[in-house]
This record gives C-alpha cells, sequence and structure tokens, in this order.
C-alpha cells in the first residue's frame, strides 16, 4: 500500500466514540502517543451511550442491576459481586467524583428508595437487601411505611415498606459526560475523526491499515470500541473467537420539568430478572421513567418506541407514581443494550487471537460507572503488549463546560452579556438556552441539532424543538458557513423535518 493512499499514521486508532472509547481515549492522551478516534457518526455519544440511564452507582443499585440483568439465567449473584468486573465498577465509582469536577459535569447525588406493595414484594426486597451486603458504595437502611411518606408522599399508597441507599448513586447526563470526556483528550492532542465508518482492516507485519470512509490509517495497535457493531469490526481483522454479541431493548420516557418535586429520590420496585421499574428526577427537574422488559431482540436496529411497550411503560410507572400521566411525557426512546454470550455476566476485554496489537472491548451494562478503570486496564494491555508509553509532562486533566446561562447569577449573567451580547439572547424558552451557549457548542465541535441539544438542552422541554428549531438551523448554518437546509438532526441525512 502506498503511502499516498495513507489518510494518517498513528500509533493507536480507536474505533468508537461511546463513554468506552472516550475514556480510552482520554487515558491514552496522558502518554506521548499518538491517539486517533474514528467515529461512523457525525458526533460523540451517538449509540449506546446516548440511551442509557446516565446514572453512576453502586451500593443498592448495583443489586437491582444484578438482578435484572441476569435476565433468567439463574446466575450465583452472590459470587457476580466478586468479580473483576465489579472491582472496576467499584474503582469507576470513586472516581466519578474527581472526574465530575476535573470536567465540569454537572451532577448530583441521589438517594435511592425501592418500596414493596405486597408480601411477593417484601419477600424480594429481603433477597435485595441480603444482595446490596456484597456490593461496596452503599449505606442501606430499612424504611417503614410511615416512613416511606414521609420521604415520597407521592408514592402509590400501596406501598408497605422499603429499602433506602443514600449514598450509591449519581445521576448525571450521559452524552455530558461523553462530551467531557472528548472535549479533554482533544486539548490533550488525541485526534477525532467523525463521518469516519471503518470499512476493512489489513495487517501487515506489526501494523494495522485501517481502511475508512475517508482513507485508510496506518497504525501500530487498534483498539475495538464499536458497541452494538464490536463483532463486525472484528471480523474484519479476524479478530473473534468464541464470542458472539446477544441484544436486549428495553423502554424509557421522559416528563415534563412541569412535575419537578413530585419524586425527590430514585423511585422503583424489588426487580425481578430482566423487568425494570424505576423512575429518577434529573438535574433539569425532568423524571426519567424506566418500566418494562429486557426484550430479546435479533436486529440490532430495532430502536423503535412500540405502541405495547410505550403503554407498558406508563402502566408501571402509573403504579409507582398515580399522580403521573401520559400527558406529563415529552419524549420516549428504546435503548438497545450489547452483552456477549461467552462470559455473559462479565466484561469482554482481551487481545484478538494471535494478535496482540488488536483488542477487543466490549463493557456489558452498566459502562459509565466503569469506564475511567477500563480505560487504564486497557492501557495497561497496550503496555504489556510492547508499546512503551511515557507520560506527558503537561497533561491537562482539567475542561470547562459552557456557561449554563439559566444557572448564573443576576452578576453573572450581566457581566457574560457585557463579554458577549448574544448571551442576552434567548433562543429555546423552555430550557433557557441563549445564543451565546449554542454558538459556543458550534465552536467546540457540534455540528448537529442533536449535538447542540446534548450541549445545551436546546430542543428539550416541551415544545421538543418545534419553537427553538428553525433559530438554532439558521444560527448553526452562520457559524458553520453552511445552508440552513444542510443542517441535520444527527448526521447521515437525518433532518429535522424527517426525525
Amino acid at each position: 500500500m502506498s503511502k499516498d493512499n495513507i489518510l494518517r499514521e498513528s500509533d493507536v486508532v480507536v474505533i468508537g466514540s461511546g463513554i468506552i472509547g472516550m475514556s480510552i481515549a482520554r487515558e491514552l492522551a496522558r502518554y506521548q502517543v499518538d491517539v486517533t478516534v474514528i467515529e461512523k457518526e457525525a458526533d460523540v455519544a451517538m449509540g449506546i451511550s446516548k440511551t442509557a440511564g446516565s446514572l453512576i452507582y453502586m451500593g443498592l443499585f448495583q443489586a437491582l442491576s444484578l438482578v435484572i440483568k441476569d435476565l433468567g439465567k439463574g446466575m450465583d449473584l452472590e459470587a457476580e459481586t466478586k468479580t473483576e468486573r465489579m472491582k472496576m465498577l467499584w474503582g469507576g465509582f470513586r472516581d466519578f467524583d474527581r472526574i465530575a469536577h476535573d470536567l465540569d459535569i454537572a451532577h448530583k447525588h441521589v438517594g435511592l428508595l425501592i418500596i414493596a406493595r405486597n408480601s411477593d414484594e417484601v419477600e424480594k426486597l429481603r433477597r435485595l437487601e441480603r444482595l446490596a451486603q456484597f456490593v461496596p458504595g452503599g449505606t442501606v437502611k430499612k424504611v417503614s411505611r410511615d416512613e416511606l411518606f414521609q420521604m415520597e408522599p407521592n408514592i402509590t399508597p400501596d406501598a408497605v415498606e422499603g429499602l433506602y441507599d443514600s449514598t450509591g448513586t449519581v445521576s448525571m447526563f450521559g452524552p455530558e459526560y461523553v462530551i467531557a470526556v472528548y472535549e479533554n483528550a482533544r486539548e490533550n492532542g488525541a485526534h477525532v475523526l467523525f463521518n469516519t465508518e471503518c470499512v476493512g482492516i489489513e495487517k501487515k507485519g506489526e501494523n494495522h491499515f485501517v481502511k475508512t470512509s475517508k482513507g485508510t490509517i496506518k497504525a501500530r495497535r487498534v483498539i475495538n470500541c464499536a458497541g452494538k457493531y464490536a463483532d463486525r469490526i472484528a471480523d474484519m481483522a479476524d479478530a473473534r473467537s468464541g464470542w458472539n454479541l446477544v441484544f436486549y431493548r428495553s423502554q424509557a420516557l421522559i416528563l415534563d420539568k412541569k412535575v419537578k418535586g413530585t419524586i425527590s429520590h430514585i423511585v422503583g420496585i424489588p426487580p425481578d430478572a430482566g423487568k425494570i421499574d424505576f423512575l429518577y428526577p434529573m438535574e433539569e427537574g425532568n423524571i426519567h421513567v424506566y418500566g418494562g422488559n429486557y426484550d430479546l431482540i435479533e436486529d440490532r436496529e430495532f430502536t423503535e418506541t412500540t405502541r405495547e411497550n410505550f403503554d407498558d411503560a406508563i402502566s408501571r410507572m402509573k403504579k409507582l407514581v398515580p399522580c403521573l400521566s401520559e400527558k406529563h411525557i415529552i419524549t420516549s426512546y428504546v435503548g438497545v443494550r450489547t452483552f456477549n454470550d461467552k462470559e455473559f455476566e462479565e466484561n469482554l476485554i482481551e487481545y484478538a487471537p494471535g494478535d496482540p496489537n488488536f483488542i477487543n472491548v466490549l463493557v456489558r451494562m452498566p459502562g459509565f460507572t466503569p469506564a475511567p478503570r477500563v480505560a487504564r486496564k486497557v492501557v495497561d494491555m497496550v503496555k504489556q503488549s510492547g508499546m512503551a508509553l511515557s507520560e506527558k509532562e503537561h497533561f491537562n486533566p482539567k475542561r470547562q463546560s459552557i456557561p449554563r446561562f439559566r444557572y448564573l447569577t443576576d452578576a453573572e449573567k450581566e457581566r457574560l452579556i457585557k463579554e458577549d451580547d448574544r448571551y442576552g439572547s434567548v433562543v429555546c424558552r423552555c430550557e433557557t438556552v441563549t445564543e451565546g451557549e449554542i454558538v459556543e457548542a458550534v465552536r467546540r465541535g457540534a455540528t448537529t441539532l442533536q449535538g447542540i441539544m446534548f450541549r445545551t438542552r436546546s430542543g428539550m422541554g416541551r415544545c421538543q424543538r418545534n419553537w427553538c428549531g428553525p433559530k438554532i438551523m439558521e444560527i448553526m448554518a452562520r457559524e458553520l458557513g453552511k445552508t440552513k437546509g444542510s443542517i441535520t438532526y444527527k448526521g447521515n441525512g437525518f433532518t429535522l423535518a424527517t426525525d
């Protein structure tokens, strides 16, 4: 292959820019190494990371997660609390506050309240309590019926007792976390190429030639973080042996900020394998609803909300908090969750057969909590494979978020408007987002409406872009030097009108 055909040369290519891929890129950016991330979509966090639950958790919620994601396989859940995966989860949980402060990620520690409504659920509550004893990070105590209604007066009157964990869960917005990691990795020298799809991988000697839709990248190492497409990427390099991907989908709803204060804690019921029922208050005031089954699917692209799933989620929501209803819903979505069939309850992080220069990274849920420790493990594997990594003298772990105008004091708003009068022009009324914030989001790399939404929350309120969408497109077109008609919702031809 001639040098003329090479788009760029890099020490390490990371395929996929979700939370795992970007965390690995940021960790590699600590060293004197050229790292390139390729992403087939127009932005980071466009796959599994976009539809994750946006919680960092251990304690009682991790015990609840173990029960749900057993998915009827009858695993020894107590043994699962002693695995390498659990150690990485615990390490990542402890890392998060520092990372969130370093990267200026909005987050909030929120209590978890699991309620029982009948004798059957009381027994499940007891089993959950026993399992939670083996999971670090939580502060779990029993709650009487009277205490339940003091804590959450709007929950179902059928509640008879509960479990409360005050320390094991942190709420944040998943895409914001990924964007923050991306911005910091890029600031420290990582290269990130969007709209760049991997279409083939050829190995020659010690090098891999990663063929993309934009040209070929010559790399010494390849790290496969392609999420629900990881099997396809591995097959391009003949780098898969003994595992396949298994896909489940689950339904979620987002409620209007008008319901802010209806609940103060994450509220759920004791889970069954493969069934999920909980609601949690988001930082911005919305309520996030997870209700229904983890449905096994053959088609990994099956992300449409069905009437059956939608109605089931509403029904489960009302049974937990009766005053909530479908009129409060502003949007819904489906998340596709990926497991591997080699070690179903474990992550699969391994060298390709016979090739220590190719690493497959398949992190089963949850992915946000262990991401920092997964990144460290993968970088250690890169070192062990023979690549010398010298730390940079001036790595900067800090990143400043876009100013959140709606949260500033009057004095801070006045100062910001004096510096840039575009901060005095509100574009999104639902979320009080200004033109200045949108311009800054474009400057930092947003090229789609969804990219603006995830960086500023514009278009994420009750109107769902119907009022502010055209104005945002106008601003983006101006700043990007494009026509308004060329601005898409999320790239790849998804326009505002058709998505």
